[in-house]
């Protein structure tokens, strides 16, 4: 049952084909992973025929069994059984809608540069979760992917008034309070209620609500929820820094300094979690063709050492 925004509402905007789903072969796979006994062969066979989804199991798995001598280069039953079906439900699940159109009459709205984005915060999340491992992978990857999912959804069901909407510069509390107002709903929590229509466990649709305005972790220890939630909040500033634009630069710093604070990181594993962060999404990018896309940007010393001055308690960024 939809607890993210009214039920109502969510069928109106299904009714209307106004939200983001899975279709092709991704879907079959999708169906044959929520399966209790699936046909693993078919299974196998169906994962291998995808260049992203497999590529991007291979990788995990590598990452998972990093003191290999030899990393694995195919997809088999093992792997599929390490990543877990769920998340392998779940990557299918993420880049079929990573293939979606974009909304012909959302004039301000740019695709290419949406799934940029996005795919830079989900290879961020995965590369932040490699070192913490709040969470699996692939699971950490899919939800950095859907984030946004929700600013999609408000370009294809509310077109004219969402490009308008655009055009206005607003903080992101302000812009979340405005689509609420004229549309009945805002990017986020349209994006927990998808994914949760999409049977991703709640623990990760509540982190996607709150990952723009995460609470700041007291004396008492952090839970898995704070750490996904700082997680995300550290992926959001990492992919704004790698891909984003440049006046946006200072401000995604600040963020990922409160955010290397909260989960215990220091500044110089920024710098190697960024570095991984951007070769993934060079990757990905060719991989899905996005057009317009820059070279991931680079961290300069500067721009280290104020993190390093925020960690130590000196001049703020």
């Amino acid at each position: 049952m939809l607890t993210f925004i009214e039920p109502t509402l969510f069928d109106k905007l299904r009714s209307a084909q106004a939200l983001p789903s899975p279709g092709g072969v991704r879907l079959t796979i999708m169906r044959l992973c929520a399966q209790d006994n699936p046909d693993m062969a078919e299974l196998i066979h169906l994962v291998q025929a995808d260049p992203a989804l497999s590529g991007r199991i291979i990788r995990i798995v590598n990452v998972l069994n990093a003191q290999r001598v030899r990393p694995i280069a195919s997809v088999s039953m093992d792997s599929l059984l390490l990543v877990g079906l769920q998340a392998v439900r779940q990557l299918a699940l993420a880049l079929s809608l990573a293939e979606t159109r974009a909304p012909a009459s959302c004039a301000n709205f740019s695709l290419p540069a949406f799934w940029a984005h996005s795919f830079a915060m989900a290879c961020s999340a995965q590369a932040v979760t490699s070192q913490l491992r709040v969470a699996p992978l692939g699971e950490m990857f899919t939800t950095g992917l859907l984030a946004n999912i929700g600013k999609l959804t408000l370009a294809s069901a509310q077109p004219t008034g969402y490009s308008a909407l655009l055009t206005r510069a607003l903080d992101a509390p302000a812009r979340r309070a405005m689509e609420q107002s004229l549309f009945g709903f805002n990017h986020l929590n349209i994006a927990a209620a998808l994914m949760q229509d999409w049977k991703i466990p709640d623990l990760f649709c509540d982190a996607v609500l709150h990952y723009e305005t995460p609470v700041v972790i007291g004396e008492i220890a952090a839970t898995r929820q704070d750490e996904i939630v700082w997680t995300l909040h550290l992926a959001q500033a990492m992919a704004e820094l790698g891909c984003g634009p440049a006046q946006q630069a200072q401000a995604a710093l600040a963020r990922a300094g409160t955010a290397l604070a909260q989960l215990q990181l220091a500044p110089h594993d920024l710098l190697v979690l960024y570095q991984q962060a951007g070769q993934d999404w060079q990757e990905w990018t060719q991989t899905m063709r996005i057009a317009g896309t820059s070279p991931w940007q680079a961290l300069d010393a500067r721009s280290l050492e104020t993190l390093r001055q925020r960690a130590q308690g000196g001049a703020p960024c």
